[in-house]
């Protein structure tokens, strides 16, 4: 596997995870089914094994032939998670050996420049977009539909969250953002709700990204405010009690330092990493109204290895991905791959119980972004 470092918040946090000695160690990739499932219908995966159905099991072995018989040997993704994902990687590339995974980590304006360049030269090199915002993106991608996803029934109200109506991609998968500790510094301090880092006790003790800048510390109180977590005057108090660190990635490295006791909207996935090496960190949800994003994958139009990234849209529904994406810190769709040790990769555990519609959070945003120039200083 191939990791080309561009940019990105991942990638920018992961580096300074290093540099504070933080830095995550993957967990193993689990194995798969692969080669097993001829005694449940020469299928190239056991569906049972991997708990999809045989139409499912039938569209990967097509798909996988295909793309060997058309010497496709490569899956080109684009991901702003490249870190959190290279175990899930791993285990794509175990159970399709003659595939391998080149990645690149683009977020932004860097990842629109990348997109209009492909399209405007003709010159076609990424398959697959792996973004939260990808709703953003869909111009650029292919309407395909993924016949292995499945929406849980408790999630029946946010249907279109994780399936576009559209095909244009689907989200195998959440990541939860609640709130980091660097548990030497935190004492007695155990907020519950999200309101609790507005008190006064809080004041200076708060480690928060520039909400003035994308990302996750500009969603995260929007989709706050979206769900009644917070009112304006909770974004305020927050804006007063909040240390400023640049980009998310400061945020989350000066968390690993030491630097105060709580991070907002922090994520899973890079803190449970820190506390794997031994950082005296600790990943926590609120009691209720977590912010919660779907991590969706595009297709993209004219992508050169078509049947892979087909292949790979598909797999990522497979008991083997969700139990890799599990041991990363996000949260599968399917909770028997979820970590027993991390209740936050269990959404049913979390209580979520359903998810701001993007388009709400898009159309919320120009609003908040104003209020944030005035309140949120550096």
């Amino acid at each position: 596997m191939k990791t080309t470092p561009i940019a990105g918040i991942a990638l920018a946090a992961s580096m300074l995870l290093l540099i504070s000695g933080c830095a995550s160690t993957p967990a193993a990739a689990p194995e798969s089914s692969a080669g097993t499932g001829a005694a449940a219908g020469d299928y190239y995966l056991d569906p049972k094994a991997e708990q999809i159905s045989e139409e499912a099991a039938q569209r990967i072995t097509e798909l996988y032939e295909a793309a060997i018989a058309d010497g496709e040997d490569e899956l080109s993704i684009i991901s702003g998670l490249a870190d959190d994902m290279v175990t899930t990687w791993e285990a794509f590339e175990a159970t399709f050996p003659e595939i391998s995974v080149t990645s690149a980590s683009l977020i932004g304006a860097p990842l629109i420049t990348q997109l209009q360049s492909e399209v405007q030269s003709g010159n076609h090199v990424t398959d697959v977009l792996h973004n939260p915002n990808g709703q953003q993106y869909v111009d650029f991608a292919e309407e395909y539909e993924v016949v292995g996803m499945t929406v849980p029934e408790a999630l029946a109200d946010s249907a279109d969250q994780l399936i576009d109506p559209d095909h244009k991609f689907t989200s195998p998968f959440i990541g939860f953002f609640g709130y980091g500790v660097f548990l030497p510094r935190a004492g007695s301090l155990n907020p519950k709700v999200w309101t609790d880092l507005t008190k006064p006790e809080y004041a200076g003790n708060v480690l928060m990204g520039d909400p003035n800048l994308p990302g996750p510390s500009q969603d995260a109180p929007i989709y706050l405010a979206e769900n009644g977590a917070f009112t304006d005057a909770d974004i305020k108090a927050l804006a007063g009690n909040v240390v400023i660190k640049g980009t998310y990635g400061d945020a989350v490295a000066g968390l690993m330092q030491g630097e105060a006791a709580f991070m907002f909207a922090a994520p899973s996935s890079a803190v449970v990493g820190a506390q794997r090496a031994g950082a005296p960190v600790e990943f926590r949800l609120m009691e209720k109204d977590n912010y919660v994003v779907t991590h969706k994958q595009l297709l993209l139009a004219d992508a050169p290895h078509p049947n892979v990234a087909k292949l790979y849209l598909e797999w990522l529904n497979t008991l083997t991905a969700q139990k890799a994406i599990g041991s990363a810190g996000l949260a599968p769709l399917n909770v028997e791959a979820a970590d027993p040790a991390a209740p936050w990769t269990n959404w049913v555990e979390a209580n979520l119980t359903g998810i701001v519609p993007s388009v709400d959070i898009d159309e919320a945003r120009p609003g908040y972004i104003e209020q944030f120039k005035t309140i949120f200083v550096p």
